[in-house]
């Protein structure tokens, strides 16, 4: 059996045509290392590599679709270079996007639900990292002897996409990492495979600031480095719902390129730019279906011209930020899934440290509607002892008149290194620059005296995960006792 580059990617111009075929070509190439792979497990396999790319586990918008969109246009370029081809017409590898969070998670991201509905992508046909084919021949648990062997059978590799260290859960496949595209600090991870000589090591970070609010406009740098356009004059149009997919994520990322919000770069409004004026919007008319999540009035002001004219930035912008902030939605949330729905996990360099490892959720929601939500101590509590961290901490922000609001909670099993992280946070130089101050009245409770939570207003409302994770990395690392 061969694949070969007409089969199941015949239409690969058309992006959801592309992501629909994916699993079945997965599949035929599983099957096909079943059937050719010696019984006792060796490597004898040679048929194309399996090049997976995919976002970080909190798998927000940005890690889910630019990891979407980066292995359509890889695809798009293996097939359209003659070097990978084989004599009989079939490709030396096979690129799966995969999302990187449960299947059953996605719709607790309703600005990638909506954003995906636009852009007319079946969400059944995406590969999730929990399906079982993804978790037992690609990105095998640690402690699943089965899947193991599967592991050293089937050849592939891995781009890391808006992260540059893999998730503790899959650190056992770090030799599959063969590439990192990312806007976070460094972490300094994979150097001895990807190295930024490489040109494999995109990282859009420079002194201590991310130079681009969204992976998708490196995506989208990529695209139209690909096909050398110089201008917005060049003659070009890519695929329409490509073309939104990307436009959406970084009007989101950018917050619309608020000046208050200080995340939007000068490359992300290039980006978005040339997504506007070289995306087939014409064709995007044709070919996408209706979508069914937005009404007609939403879609007349996203398309104010119509869906064959390029769309309303700010429109799209507030669309989208409206279905992620959504305060009726978080207020409906149970803490367990606020908590989950945007969590992310940082290990500390190093060794021997009192603190190994930090979980950080961002929550869309403020601290005190958070703080009073029902059972909260308790799923608190359970959360962070299933997240298996030294410290945890959420992040709560919400918008008042257009500008960033946020919180900050930091709890653990230990108080006196919660408390170490509050004098770190209050009183040190490098973390001055959050404008940090605690906020007292929110352990007014007696509940919460037992438990050593701690809870800070964030002056400076430009301060992200990107920026705090890194300073309580920092302090963590400098932590060998108390």
């Amino acid at each position: 059996m061969s694949l070969s580059n007409t089969n199941n990617h015949a239409d690969t111009n058309n992006f959801a045509s592309y992501l629909n075929s994916v699993p079945a070509t997965l599949s035929e190439r599983t099957k096909q290392h079943n059937a050719d792979a010696p019984n006792d497990g060796g490597n004898d396999d040679n048929g194309p590599t399996i090049h997976m790319t995919m976002g970080n586990e909190a798998g927000d918008a940005d890690s889910i679709i630019s990891a979407l969109a980066l292995g359509y246009v890889v695809q798009s370029q293996i097939l359209s270079s003659d070097q990978n081809v084989d004599a009989d017409n079939s490709i030396q590898e096979i690129v799966v996007p995969i999302v990187s969070v449960p299947r059953t998670d996605l719709s607790l991201r309703r600005d990638v639900m909506l954003l995906l509905d636009l852009a007319d992508i079946t969400v059944e046909n995406l590969l999730y990292v929990d399906d079982d084919i993804v978790s037992r021949n690609l990105l095998p648990s640690s402690y699943d002897k089965k899947s193991s062997q599967s592991d050293r059978s089937l050849p592939r590799t891995l781009t890391l996409v808006d992260h540059n260290r893999i998730r503790s859960s899959l650190s056992h496949l770090s030799t599959l990492v063969s590439e990192i595209v990312d806007h976070h600090v460094d972490e300094k991870s994979h150097q001895d495979v990807v190295t930024t000589d490489s040109g494999k090591r995109i990282i859009a970070f420079e002194n201590g600031q991310a130079t681009v609010a969204s992976t998708c406009t490196l995506v989208t740098e990529r695209i139209f480095q690909h096909t050398a356009l110089g201008d917005q004059s060049a003659t070009i149009s890519i695929n329409g719902s490509l073309g939104l997919l990307l436009l959406g994520v970084i009007l989101l990322d950018s917050v619309n390129m608020l000046a208050e919000a200080g995340k939007g770069t000068a490359r992300d409004e290039k980006a978005m730019q040339m997504l506007l004026h070289h995306t087939g919007w014409a064709s995007y008319h044709e070919t996408v279906r209706m979508p069914s999540l937005v009404d007609a009035t939403t879609l007349e002001r996203i398309f104010p011209n119509g869906r064959s004219s390029m769309p309303d930035r700010t429109a799209l912008f507030e669309v989208l930020s409206g279905a992620k902030n959504d305060p009726q939605f978080w207020s409906e949330l149970s803490v367990m899934d606020c908590l989950r729905i945007d969590y992310k996990k940082f290990l500390v360099s190093g060794q021997s440290h009192l603190v190994s490892s930090i979980g950080l959720s961002s929550v869309l929601l403020d601290m005190d509607s958070l703080l009073s939500k029902e059972n909260f101590l308790d799923d608190l509590t359970a959360f962070a002892a299933l997240s298996d961290v030294g410290l945890f901490g959420i992040m709560a922000v919400n918008f008042r008149d257009g500008k960033p609001n946020r919180e900050l909670l930091l709890t653990g099993s230990n108080t006196e290194i919660v408390d170490s992280f509050t004098n770190y946070l209050l009183n040190h130089p490098d973390a001055a620059f959050l404008e940090i101050t605690e906020r007292k009245d929110c352990m007014d409770d007696g509940a919460y005296n037992a438990a050593p939570i701690r809870v800070f207003q964030q002056g400076n409302g430009k301060g992200s995960r990107k920026q705090v994770a890194p300073i309580l990395l920092g302090h963590a690392a400098t932590m060998s006792r108390l």
